[in-house]
């Protein structure tokens, strides 16, 4: 015989739950399912789609601002790198007297230091916008192209960006956690409807039961060849139910 299968995707249970509740609406006399259990169903159909739309729309807002986080990240790694590799070029002409110590570069040997990611970018960014800072009050001449006022802008504006980016990131995932949750608990509530539905529908026929309850949403599957081996002994059966 075949048997159910519950949905596995987020479309599959809202079909599952918008053709319970049209089969209801369709019918407006007998129907498979109880008034409490209609009610529950257009709870949970309400609490899963707009669930889903939240988590839907988080992912979009995430995805879509991703664009503008990477070209402040690009940015600011770009402004922090030449800033050093001036500052390299300033040293080794002997214009800044030693300064290079202030930036905390010296094991680095004249190379720009790892700039891979987040963190490093905004380490290095604060590493060396101190540095310039102390240089200065100490009586250095400031560098300029790029100045390290405009490091600062680019550093500052890639922190708004990672900050909201970090926030929109912590939305997708809390929705994502309601999402699974919702996602197990929806399936429950399907397979206790279409217990109820099929326990109705307990006095017609196989064939006949199958088919009614595939109108309110149940899924049936056939095994691999099992519609060529049902045997004459339950096709007759059928057929006695269907003519009774």
């Amino acid at each position: 015989m075949p048997y159910r299968r519950l949905p596995t995707t987020d479309k599959a249970r809202t079909r599952a739950l918008e053709a319970a509740l049209e089969r209801v609406a369709f019918k407006n006399g007998k129907v498979a399912i109880s008034a409490g259990t209609i009610e529950e169903l257009q709870i949970v159909k309400s609490k899963f789609e707009n669930t889903l739309k939240h988590y839907e729309m988080n992912i979009q807002i995430q995805n879509e601002k991703y664009q503008e986080f990477k070209t402040a990240m690009d940015a600011a790694r770009m402004y922090v790198s030449h800033f050093i590799q001036v500052l390299y070029l300033t040293s080794e002409r002997g214009e800044i007297n030693g300064g290079i110590k202030y930036y905390n570069l010296g094991e680095f040997e004249g190379k720009v230091p790892p700039l891979n990611n987040e963190e490093e970018i905004l380490k290095w960014g604060e590493t060396v916008i101190q540095g310039e800072q102390k240089r200065i009050q100490n009586g250095g001449s400031a560098i300029y192209n790029p100045s390290i006022a405009m490091v600062k802008i680019k550093i500052e504006d890639f922190k708004d960006a990672a900050i909201f980016q970090q926030n929109l990131k912590r939305n997708t995932t809390r929705t994502y956690n309601l999402m699974q949750e919702l996602r197990k608990s929806t399936n429950e509530f399907i397979s206790k409807l279409w217990n109820e539905i099929e326990e109705t529908l307990e006095s017609e026929s196989p064939k006949h039961k199958r088919q009614i309850a595939q109108e309110y949403g149940i899924v049936y599957v056939f095994r691999r060849n099992e519609k060529k081996k049902l045997t004459d002994k339950e096709l007759q059966r059928d057929l006695l139910f269907d003519f009774a």
